[in-house]
């Protein structure tokens, strides 16, 4: 993942979905795996690295309809809108009656601009409320389950 030099603030992002030139990602638990995924609107191409299973890591180009795909769900997940730090809601706490499958300990989200600023979200058993459609459009460009195993 990038060295962060700058995040920006939610006044800054918004609507700037066209302004986004990558996005990356991590998942990770506790004694198990981490995953991350780089996708690059800008070199169109994506990045999967998984500590677990490494011989399933990849780099690969994406074409320019799955790129016009992902820019079009992207803002569906609304990532943009969401909180900094999803640590101490409690009305989006995991309960024991959650199915927790796949679901990761602690996340990360960095969107990256094309001036170079960055806008990170991140979370400890707190999901924002779209992060459905967040996997969805992960999933959508690694052709892969974005979930823990």
């Amino acid at each position: 993942m990038q060295d962060i030099s700058v995040i920006r603030s939610y006044n800054d992002v918004m609507n700037s979905y066209s302004d986004i030139v990558a996005v990356e990602t991590e998942i990770s638990g506790y004694r198990r795996t981490c995953v991350q995924v780089s996708i690059r609107f800008d070199r169109k191409q994506i990045a999967w690295r998984d500590s677990l299973q490494w011989n399933n890591n990849f780099t690969r180009s994406l074409s320019e309809d799955c790129i016009k795909s992902l820019e079009k769900l992207l803002p569906l997940a609304r990532v943009l809108e969401w909180e900094t730090s999803y640590e101490t809601n409690d009305e989006l706490r995991i309960t024991k009656a959650t199915p927790t499958c796949g679901l990761p300990e602690q996340w990360l989200v960095r969107v990256i601009f094309k001036d170079g600023s960055v806008w990170q979200s991140n979370g400890r058993t707190i999901f924002p409320p779209q992060w459905r459609e967040f996997r969805e459009f992960i999933e959508t460009a690694s052709r892969t389950p974005f979930r823990l195993r």
